[in-house]
């Protein structure tokens, strides 16, 4: 599993297949108005997301990554994913605030402390890097 900083996608591997998982402002909205609450209050005041919320925002970030499929569908995928993670759930709950972070809804100091939870390394291998992603994703918008 590795992130691209730049098209902020999380690349994951589930089986033989590839997914690539993103949350857009529009898939943060559909996710928040499922939970019932403020998703900075679900990232942000330690609190466990239900298992239905990360299905929920398993489905809308494959949706994000360009994988459109119905909520079962999504459903048996995250329990596939689930089982090959080496902590299961908990796992999955890093991936799934990890997947906040890099939408860069809280900002890239959260982002960071996100990916450096869950692991996560960028496409060319480097550790997350604040600086690094701010500078990048300027030099993209320039060009």
């Amino acid at each position: 599993m590795y992130y691209d900083r730049i098209s902020r996608r999380v690349h994951l591997e589930i089986g033989e297949k590839e997914h690539l998982l993103a949350f857009t402002l529009s898939g943060l909205e559909q996710l928040e108005a499922r939970a019932g609450e403020s998703l900075v209050s679900v990232v942000t005041g330690n609190k466990i997301p239900k298992i239905s919320l990360l299905v929920d925002g398993f489905q809308i970030a494959l949706q994000g990554g360009g994988e459109r499929m119905e909520r079962e569908e999504a459903k048996a995928l995250a329990e596939q994913a689930i089982d090959e993670m080496e902590n299961g759930i908990a796992d999955f709950t890093l991936l799934f605030m990890a997947l906040i972070g890099l939408s860069g809804f809280l900002g890239n100091e959260f982002s960071h402390k996100m990916c450096e939870k869950a692991g996560l390394v960028d496409k060319d291998g480097d550790p997350v890097s604040i600086p690094k992603n701010v500078k990048q994703a300027k030099r993209k918008v320039t060009k």
